[in-house]
């Protein structure tokens, strides 16, 4: 391998998180100033730092939340959040999410599914109790 390839190999990764980073910082805008131009901004940044690194987790993460929270677009979100839990099974938020987001495009099975993992792998007391309510509200 040539150095050239060497180096650019090197930094794709970089630039990835870098524009992960400015979606994020576009994303913080668009609520901050409920700004719709600024959430187009940060799917952009988000799907650049995936075209650059495909195996990013944190870049597919960032896009499906703001999927489904921001655009309603819950097949997009389902996808992108379960690319994450490809990468990163463990990565308990991102069960809560896809959770929410097949919740909020009618599919309760799979719901609860997410719901039930998010119980067994989560940490975070709120969430938790969240993921609770959320189980008992579909288990109506």
């Amino acid at each position: 391998m040539s150095l050239g390839h060497y180096l650019l190999k090197q930094v794709r990764p970089i630039k990835a998180r870098l524009y992960n980073m400015r979606g994020l910082s576009h994303r913080y805008l668009g609520n901050r100033h409920a700004d719709l131009d600024e959430y187009d901004l940060a799917i952009q940044d988000f799907s650049r730092a995936i075209a650059l690194d495909p195996s990013y987790a944190e870049a597919y993460y960032n896009r499906g939340v703001l999927y489904w929270r921001e655009f309603g677009n819950y097949y997009r979100a389902i996808r992108d959040l379960t690319r994450v839990i490809e990468l990163a099974p463990h990565w308990a938020e991102a069960h809560f999410n896809r959770g929410l987001a097949y919740k909020l495009h009618g599919d309760r099975e799979r719901a609860i599914a997410d719901f039930q993992r998010y119980l067994q792998i989560g940490r975070d007391a709120f969430w938790l109790g969240a993921a609770e309510r959320q189980l008992r509200e579909l288990e109506e």
